[in-house]
């Protein structure tokens, strides 16, 4: 898949409705897309996690997941996570 494949996708899934088919897509756009395009560049981490595609895919992804920075979502979660780690 090339660049523009892989941005094509990230804008098509902004109508998605399924998480991990999402997540699927995304995942194999960091690894085969984006980290080779990264090493093209000279680039690193920072050059992926920054990555317009990967900023789509991410909010995307916490729009599936009912995410907002005004929620108590993440601090939720964060404790039922605690909680299963530790079973």
């Amino acid at each position: 898949m090339t660049i523009q494949e892989a941005a094509q996708v990230a804008l098509d899934c902004q109508d998605a409705c399924n998480l991990s088919g999402v997540l699927r897509l995304f995942g194999e756009i960091v690894s085969e897309v984006i980290w080779p395009e990264a090493r093209r560049l000279n680039q690193g981490t920072e050059f992926v996690n920054s990555h317009p595609i990967c900023t789509l895919f991410l909010d995307k992804l916490t729009q599936l997941n009912h995410f907002s920075e005004h929620s108590r979502a993440y601090s939720k979660a964060w404790d039922e996570v605690k909680t299963l780690a530790k079973r």
